[in-house]
């Protein structure tokens, strides 16, 4: 059992009623009492994240996305962007990935393919190896009227990258929305998620974990999210 160096909930958000029914304890527990994400490590689909963020990116998806869009920027070996998109056959989830970062032998993308046909390509999954700026101006430019409900920034994590990140979906985001960020634990993405909030007065963090150490097995290495209209 871990003991967090800090955790923050915002107890009249919708979300703290996922938290309160999905684990005993989800300030200590090591995994939620819905094992359904347990189903990624059964077909050893590995990831930079842990069943408790699984489970919340899944649950997160299935009641404020349905019918929907989730993009993630960095989505290395696919485990989060199979956990959006499992039993969300209605969300139509994004991932874009230019694999920059932690691409040993130049094999992320072919392992991402094999994970991806492990659950029969889901037809829910679009992926681009693209530049991530590039990409959105792509896909949302072209379909002005298509809104992304559910956003999951994890690509280069210093301060001046984290904010840009964050800010580069603003044109595209839904007025209600949500925006979820892993290792916070980092002071830069931690600092540059708050100078996103004090320029956009509009969001707020409604929760936010961090662990004692990093690729702890509760919430690896701290998680946060972030909204707007909910």
């Amino acid at each position: 059992m871990y003991i967090f160096f800090e955790v923050y909930t915002d107890k009249e958000s919708a979300v703290y009623n996922i938290l309160i029914e999905k684990w005993e304890n989800y300030k200590t527990d090591l995994h939620p009492k819905d094992r359904r994400m347990r189903v990624l490590e059964e077909k050893n689909v590995e990831g930079m994240n842990t069943e408790n963020i699984r489970l919340l990116i899944n649950e997160l998806v299935r009641r404020f996305a349905k019918n929907g869009i989730y993009v993630e920027v960095g989505t290395l070996y696919g485990s989060s962007l199979l956990s959006a998109a499992l039993f969300n056959p209605s969300t139509y989830c994004v991932g874009i990935d230019n694999f920059s970062q932690f691409n040993t032998g130049n094999k992320n993308e072919y392992i991402l393919k094999e994970n991806l046909s492990k659950f029969g390509n889901p037809a829910n999954i679009k992926f681009y190896n693209q530049d991530y700026e590039e990409c959105l101006k792509h896909i949302f430019v072209k379909q002005p009227t298509c809104k992304i409900n559910i956003y999951y920034y994890d690509g280069a994590h210093t301060y001046k990258a984290q904010l840009k990140g964050l800010e580069a979906a603003l044109p595209y985001l839904s007025e209600k929305c949500i925006i979820l960020v892993d290792d916070v634990n980092l002071y830069s993405v931690d600092k540059a998620n708050k100078s996103f909030i004090k320029n956009n007065p509009n969001f707020k963090s409604i929760f936010k974990v961090k662990t004692k150490t990093d690729l702890t097995i509760d919430w690896w290495n701290g998680f946060e999210i972030i909204t707007r209209g909910l």
